[in-house]
């Protein structure tokens, strides 16, 4: 009886001993997962860092100010390019007297209201 006993100790023994050097060799694969991650994070972080600072330095407003004024002809402000608002053309002009002018003026009216009529 004793040498039954002592068999199934000795087998759940190897059996918890291959459990474990298995589980062991789990953890290290997981351990360098976990590493390569976590320099992979701080490359991406780097690289944030990089990139706003080169946003920063390509955002400063002497340089815009010469890049519009040499590529896109900007002048400052002057008192002279401020007007009154009632001095600019009201979009309700222009339209009501785009629809006071007879349709019969325009040569395609006839076939879009033939158009219009049609089911």
């Amino acid at each position: 009886m004793i040498k039954r006993a002592t068999l199934i100790w000795a087998l759940l023994a190897m059996i918890a001993g291959a459990g474990l050097f298995i589980m062991k060799y789990e953890v290290q694969a997981l351990e360098d997962r976990l590493a390569r991650i976590n320099q992979d994070v701080l490359a991406n972080q780097e690289a944030v860092h990089v990139l706003k600072a080169e946003w920063s330095y390509l955002n400063r407003p002497a340089r815009l100010d010469d890049l519009g004024r040499r590529l896109l002809k900007l002048k400052p402000l002057t008192a002279a390019n401020i007007i009154h608002i009632n001095d600019i053309p009201m979009l309700a002009e222009q339209t009501i007297s785009a629809q006071t002018a007879p349709l019969a003026a325009d040569p395609l009216t006839p076939l879009f209201a033939k158009a219009r009529r049609a089911p």
